[in-house]
């Protein structure tokens, strides 16, 4: 039997300098792309149609999720993957493709998308859990009118969501701007419009307040991503309370208020153990309220993680022997390094 086909779903705006990269990370592996162009004055709409793509042309209207949808319109296979430009699939991710949808008792596979930092960040990524494969399915749609979803209509539907291993990197972040102009800034204006419309959704919240923190304007972010904790709700899964705790405890770390940050941290932590930033503040937050065993724990994860920085290697053993000593677990020899 034919293996069930699978097209690649995209929306777009003068990408042609990432879009080609994407498409080369997929090649061979999708039968049918799809791709929406909300308004490109450079050369990507002849790079898709070139590929063999088809090219809808969209006027953008401030709301991710139409776009978005207007692809899945399209669609003809019976698997879709979505993937931004500036995404490419691993490598070592292309054979694991194929048989996932062989998978008769899944409709959905969640995939790790690994955002790249900017050069000289502590950690050199971030790794998110996101619903980017799924089936052809007429319920199956995209909500919210920016960091727009698909999971909720899937879990709505019945559909059985699963984890996979597959790995996409993206690179957008490295960058400070998203379609040639500031990525923040824009995100601002639909956030704030978003939450007009729909003051009681706790998602957008956390969504303005991380843009707002992004931005400096940090009294707002913290009260905007204090509305999302009280709001609470199932759209804050564990991935997003893990961020949302991340970026108070930062909040909190700027403020000089050690033992909130603390909180925030390990709460973080809670969410995603392996967060490489939380460990960071967690044991400056320790040193700050002179708990040096507590921080000693935290900077030690931080020294061992695979995400964290090599160029920062020194300044943490140095941190590490500086906890050992003050609390007193430096061995005999007054060897303090790890």
């Amino acid at each position: 039997m034919a293996r069930p086909s699978l097209s690649l779903c995209m929306i777009v705006k003068n990408e042609e300098a990432t879009l080609g990269a994407c498409l080369d990370s997929v090649a061979g592996l999708v039968d049918e792309l799809v791709v929406v162009d909300t308004g490109s004055t450079d050369g990507t709409r002849e790079l898709v149609r070139s590929r063999g793509g088809r090219l809808l042309e969209r006027t953008f209207d401030g709301d991710f999720s139409d776009a978005r949808n207007a692809g899945l319109e399209a669609v003809t296979a019976d698997w879709i993957l979505v993937l931004d430009a500036d995404e490419a699939l691993e490598v070592s991710s292309r054979a694991k493709l194929g048989p996932l949808l062989d998978d008769a008792g899944a409709d959905a596979f969640t995939l790790t998308v690994r955002n790249l930092a900017p050069e000289g960040e502590l950690a050199t990524y971030e790794d998110l859990r996101l619903t980017r494969l799924f089936r052809r399915h007429p319920a199956y749609r995209y909500e919210g009118t920016i960091h727009e979803q698909v999971r909720p209509a899937i879990e709505r539907a019945g559909g059985r969501i699963r984890s996979s291993e597959l790995l996409v990197l993206h690179r957008g972040y490295a960058q400070p701007t998203a379609q040639g102009e500031s990525r923040v800034a824009r995100n601002l204006a639909l956030l704030e419009a978003a939450v007009a419309r729909a003051p009681a959704e706790a998602y957008l919240h956390y969504q303005l307040g991380a843009t707002l923190k992004a931005l400096g304007r940090f009294p707002e972010a913290r009260a905007a991503l204090e509305r999302a904790l009280e709001l609470g709700g199932p759209e804050l899964g564990p991935s997003v309370l893990d961020g949302l705790q991340m970026k108070l405890a930062q909040l909190h770390t700027a403020a000089g208020e050690h033992a909130a940050a603390l909180r925030a941290a390990e709460e973080s932590l809670r969410h995603n153990a392996e967060n490489v930033i939380s460990h960071n503040l967690a044991a400056l937050a320790a040193v700050g309220i002179g708990d040096h065993r507590r921080a000693l724990e935290h900077f030690v994860a931080v020294r061992r993680s695979p995400a964290t920085n090599p160029a920062h290697a020194a300044q943490l053993d140095a941190l590490i022997a500086y906890c050992r000593r003050a609390a007193g677990s430096c061995p005999g020899d007054g060897n303090c390094g790890e």
